[in-house]
């Protein structure tokens, strides 16, 4: 917040401050300006006040009937009047709070504000980062990381970084691909390793060989340079580091899954007991796309509700009916699968990513999804 700033004289009747990204502005009455101070529609009505009184940018040339103020809304505050403006204010910006003369209808500098200059305040972190275990298969597809405030488009170069058991970066691991790769609320970014390294019998991985070698050790960094929607910088940056497994070359397979009935708590997003159905995978998928490719459906193929939660290393896959259905026959429930799901090295059930031609168990399948019964 800035101090407010008053004129000496008449023009002193009106102050301002920069408020959480607002001009407020109060005072007493000035000659032909609605009283700020009082609410009733005697005293000026919403679409008044920007005929009566603008906000421009301090090197704005006043004294003229000719003034183009800056976008924003106008609303009334408790003793007086808050502009938003439109778009964000640069730190260190002046801006004006200028009258127009109603006879005259000259416009003059009745108040100044300034914006903060500090940078905004760090409260932007690293909520996780994907894949959750300690381990990935040797042929890893993709890391993800979950912001907990929004972010732009264009801030994650250079911030991303793949590091060996000695701290320095493996070139040319992750994947420079534009635009980058945001969910719908611009709070999770995923980064792929490069394709063309990752898929046999490329020229990449044939000529540089894969980013990730089997029995070693990596960390997956994002550094604290990152902005967020805000322009201000992370609280911290983040890492996570994991061993290198075998290489995972097999399509996802929901006849291995284990599927049972278990007591429902509190961690699995139950309230008042009950049993949840948990899912054990037969190896660690993506966890985001677990949450959106498993569905629980009725006789009638209809959604069961309740709470669907998945672990921290994407090897278990939870629902806990709602309390209204808690009591109702399962008989009829099935699992549906879409066949898009895929594990951690992008293989789906529907295909493999890196298939051997040669092999008949790697050809795909055509099924949008499959269904699997519940246990008794």
């Amino acid at each position: 917040m800035s101090a407010a700033v008053g004129l000496p004289g008449d023009a002193g009747s009106v102050r301002a401050a920069w408020v959480e990204g607002a001009v407020i502005v109060n005072g007493r009455a000035l000659p032909g300006l609605p009283d700020l101070t009082r609410g009733s529609a005697a005293h000026g009505s919403a679409d008044a006040w920007p005929r009566a009184l603008a906000v421009v940018p301090a090197d704005a040339v006043l004294g003229t009937a000719d003034l183009v103020a800056m976008a924003g809304s106008w609303q009334r505050e408790i003793g007086g009047l808050r502009f938003t403006p439109r778009f964000a204010a640069a730190p260190g910006s002046v801006f004006v709070v200028a009258r127009r003369d109603p006879a005259s209808g000259v416009w003059a500098e009745c108040a100044r504000v300034a914006v903060p200059g500090g940078p905004p305040p760090r409260l932007t972190t690293v909520v996780s980062i994907d894949p959750g275990g300690g381990e990935v298969p040797a042929n890893l597809l993709r890391f993800a990381v979950t912001f907990s405030h929004e972010m732009p488009e264009g801030s994650s170069a250079g911030q991303l970084r793949l590091l060996d058991a000695n701290g320095t970066e493996i070139a040319g691991a992750l994947y420079d691909l534009p635009p980058e790769l945001w969910d719908r609320s611009r709070r999770r970014l995923t980064a792929l390793l490069e394709p063309g390294r990752i898929k046999r019998g490329l020229q990449p991985n044939a000529v540089v060989g894969a980013p990730l070698v089997e029995g070693a050790t990596v960390t997956f960094s994002v550094g604290s340079g990152l902005l967020d929607a805000r322009g201000a910088l992370l609280s911290t940056g983040a890492s996570r580091s994991f061993r290198v497994a075998a290489p995972v070359r097999s399509r996802v397979d929901p006849a291995r899954w284990e599927l049972r009935w278990a007591a429902c708590g509190a961690s699995r997003g139950c309230v008042l007991g009950g049993d949840a159905l948990v899912v054990r995978f037969e190896r660690p998928l993506d966890r985001a796309l677990a949450l959106s490719c498993i569905r629980l459906r009725d006789g009638r193929g209809h959604p069961v509700p309740g709470m669907v939660s998945v672990s921290s290393d994407g090897s278990e896959w939870a629902f806990a009916p709602a309390a209204i259905t808690a009591s109702a026959s399962r008989a009829d429930w099935r699992l549906h699968i879409a066949t898009r799901l895929e594990d951690l090295a992008g293989n789906s059930v529907r295909r493999v990513f890196d298939r051997d031609l040669r092999l008949r168990e790697d050809d795909g399948i055509d099924a949008a999804e499959v269904v699997r019964a519940l246990p008794a």
